[in-house]
């Protein structure tokens, strides 16, 4: 039995490492494990954001199987971590912050928050912090035991926090006059909270450009793909640091290696700022998917192009370390032609759903029966008075921009169709919910984002 780490960069986008076509210098260290395991170019999150995202991937269920949507909600367990404990896996794992902890608890076991005693919420060392978190880890783990390890770094995820050497590393002339409460509200370089932020709140911000009310100027998107690729050099060299120390404890030969983004970020390709709105176009749902399996050196430098999901992740990596795993109702990402259709995949947010099987991509209006009456009834509106209610179709391709809706094609658009309705319907065995944080962490968790932007 082998030991496995899983790396989840947040709001990755695979299209802005070296190994996913990127001209600029934003990943060696990720390039450099790419080429040495197998890299899936039309890896799929579950959902849209956060919380239901993370929960797929460590349940192995589809959101409107588990139904966690909420940051302080949680799934009272997972059969992922039940084959874990029972093959006698020590876990562990650090992550950037508090409701991680809290989401996880039943998924995956204890978790350390560097926030918590590590760095400030707005500290510009976050990355390095995961990183010691988790080389620490590891030097007091118990030698004699395999383990599974998680760490959650921040990534590219706004607001933007760099250190100095960082912090210009990719400014253009194209971003110069840059709007000055953009800058204030997604680049917060202070060290400690800030008691007062001059600019409105991301969730603020966000919101004024899905409906029109604030235009980002090509110099304002110039800067924002800028400080992307910043922050993604940034947490490529802290992965890169974990990585050398991997190695330096003679563990790189024995432990399979997993790098995931939990979903991507929209730069407004198609209108949407950020991810978790009502859109699900390929820049919010196609994630990094990287693995590198020692024991299996023949899959080094395979490309995957046929679509492949999270919920697949975690059975592919156990069994890949030899932990028992049912065999029943999950595919293994490594089986199989690397090109090719493969079963279908799925992707649930707030509004929509949408389903991928080979090249073609069916995205259908659906407000989240899983969500508060008044919650799908603001997004119905939402998505009516945006005239977002539509079913989209794609060929992707043909179309990797989506550009082009085929839905009018009913010979194309049916098959997709009665597929995400039939993937609704069915329902795997759920875990329970579980009893989520008691008052005081959960106003902890809300001060926390509240500190971030969010709230």
């Amino acid at each position: 039995m082998r030991n496995i780490v899983l790396i989840v960069v947040d709001t990755l986008r695979p299209d802005r490492l070296g190994c996913g076509g990127y001209r600029r210098p934003t990943s060696p260290h990720l390039d450099r494990l790419a080429a040495e395991g197998a890299v899936f170019d039309a890896m799929w999150s579950a959902s849209n954001y956060t919380a239901p995202a993370f929960t797929s991937l460590f349940t192995g269920l589809h959101p409107h199987e588990h139904g966690i949507f909420d940051f302080t909600a949680q799934a009272g367990g997972s059969a992922v971590f039940d084959a874990v404990r029972a093959a006698g896996l020590a876990t562990g794992g650090v992550v950037t912050f508090r409701f991680f902890r809290n989401l996880l608890r039943h998924a995956w076991g204890e978790l350390e928050a560097v926030t918590d005693g590590r760095s400030f919420d707005y500290a510009k060392d976050l990355p390095l912090a995961v990183t010691d978190g988790a080389l620490e880890w590891l030097d007091r783990r118990d030698p004699a035991r395999p383990f599974g390890l998680f760490l959650h770094y921040d990534g590219p995820h706004m607001p933007y926090r760099l250190p100095p050497q960082y912090a210009a590393l990719f400014d253009t002339p194209e971003a110069a006059g840059v709007a000055p409460d953009l800058v204030a509200t997604l680049f917060p370089q202070q060290l400690e909270r800030l008691e007062q932020k001059p600019g409105p709140t991301i969730f603020r911000l966000i919101e004024a450009v899905e409906w029109g009310r604030r235009r980002l100027t090509p110099a304002d998107l110039a800067w924002l793909r800028d400080k992307y690729d910043a922050c993604v050099r940034y947490n490529d060299e802290a992965i890169g640091r974990f990585l050398a120390g991997l190695t330096a404890r003679g563990l790189a030969d024995e432990t399979v290696v997993c790098v995931l983004s939990d979903h991507g970020e929209a730069f407004c390709e198609h209108g949407s700022f950020s991810h978790g709105g009502i859109d699900l176009h390929e820049e919010i749902v196609r994630t990094v998917g990287i693995v590198r399996d020692p024991g299996r050196p023949a899959v080094a430098g395979r490309r995957f192009a046929r679509p492949v999901s999270h919920v697949d992740v975690w059975p592919t990596l156990l069994r890949l370390a030899g932990v028992p795993w049912p065999t029943a109702g999950f595919s293994d990402l490594l089986d199989g032609a690397p090109d090719g259709d493969g079963p279908p995949v799925f992707c649930q947010g707030k509004a929509k759903a949408a389903v991928r099987r080979g090249n073609l991509k069916a995205i259908v209006a659906r407000p989240n029966p899983g969500l508060a009456r008044t919650a799908r009834l603001r997004t119905f509106a939402k998505l009516a008075l945006r005239r977002r209610l539509g079913t989209q179709l794609y060929d992707l391709a043909a179309d990797p921009g989506e550009t082009r809706n085929l839905a009018h094609d009913r010979a194309l658009a049916a098959p997709l169709r009665r597929l995400l309705r039939e993937h609704l319907a069915t329902v795997r065995p759920a875990v329970a919910a579980g009893a989520g944080p008691d008052e005081a962490e959960r106003r902890r968790i809300e001060q926390e984002m509240r500190d971030l932007g969010y709230l």
